[in-house]
């Protein structure tokens, strides 16, 4: 046989071979993605909860009477600085597991706007801690500015104060536009966020930009059509509108807010901004304004300009608001 005809058979076993070396692969690539299962879906993240830890305690506040409509919470572990809360609230039985006539209810408050003034919020949160209130939600501006010097003097404002904490962040709560502080300080886990309790579902939402964007809308949109509880009640800052009629409201989204309040079947609806009382039923909503904890008050514009807090009481599905003047 000629050298040339060995390089040219020597040439084609060294092609067949490399043909062969490519099928052999292919076919073991195909078995393994047979065999193999197909990746599953990503586990979807669940809806979150949250209760708020107390303040650390300097001066223990009073102990709230006992009640027995509205028993006192275990004190859980206080958060300081950036810790946020990981553990899950005990809610109540559901209603409907519950024998007639055996649900005891509870009473939670609200307070907002207190600013500037920490010996009112003192006095509102010695008052909520001794009147059998469970829980305190803050309608927001709980600071003058939301610098690091501000967020430290609330903390020494709280101190004590045993009872879960729920904020909602307030136009003043910000520094330049972003809420670092506010979640390092203020207990909240979120600048929006949602809890349940008894039959209610309570809604906190962020405003503190001055009013509701789409993506907040939106946001409210999931929460809102994804509960079953039969009572909804939504927190913020900026009131889409003033019952005594100033301007002093929501910048923008005032209109598609309340026709979505209407839309999802919220009940309640709270704000503060307003240094005020004031209350109004649109379309089947009651809107509350509470935002006299200690901010300097619009007594000008406002017949019920008077510092206080709301103390609210749930039975089943019946709402009962005093206003606690201080």
């Amino acid at each position: 046989m000629s050298k040339r005809k060995r390089q040219k058979r020597s040439l084609s076993q060294t092609i067949i071979g490399l043909v062969s070396v490519v099928i052999t692969a292919s076919m073991i690539i195909s078995l393994v993605i047979i065999v193999l299962p197909p990746p599953s879906a990503p586990t979807p993240t669940p809806r979150p909860t949250w209760t708020l830890a107390p303040r650390p305690s300097a001066t223990p506040m009073p102990s709230p009477a006992p009640s027995v409509s509205s028993p006192t919470p275990t004190p859980t572990e206080p958060i300081i600085g950036p810790v946020l809360p990981t553990h899950t609230p005990t809610v109540t039985q559901p209603l409907s597991a519950m024998p007639a006539g055996a649900d005891p209810g509870f009473t939670f408050a609200v307070c907002g706007d207190s600013r500037d003034n920490p010996a009112t919020f003192r006095q509102i949160l010695e008052a909520v801690t001794a009147d059998g209130s469970e829980f305190l939600i803050h309608t927001g501006d709980l600071v003058n500015q939301g610098a690091e010097s501000k967020w430290q003097a609330l903390q020494e404002t709280m101190a004590g104060f045993a009872l879960p904490f729920y904020p909602v962040p307030g136009n003043h709560d910000g520094l330049d536009g972003g809420l670092d502080g506010y979640l390092e300080y203020s207990g909240a886990p979120a600048a929006h966020y949602f809890f349940d309790r008894g039959a209610v579902h309570f809604t906190l939402a962020d405003s503190h930009n001055g009013g509701i964007s789409a993506s907040e809308l939106a946001w409210l949109r999931d929460d809102l059509s994804a509960t079953t509880q039969p009572v909804k009640m939504v927190f913020l800052h900026h009131p889409p509108f003033d019952p005594d009629g100033t301007g002093h409201i929501m910048a923008f989204g005032n209109d598609e807010f309340m026709a979505l309040m209407v839309e999802q079947k919220v009940d309640y609806v709270c704000a503060g901004h307003i240094h005020a009382y004031a209350r109004e039923e649109r379309d089947g909503v009651v809107y509350l304004i509470s935002g006299g904890a200690g901010a300097p008050l619009y007594s000008q514009d406002h017949p019920q300009a008077f510092y206080h807090y709301l103390r609210v009481t749930v039975r089943g599905e019946e709402v009962t608001i005093e206003v606690v003047r201080i």
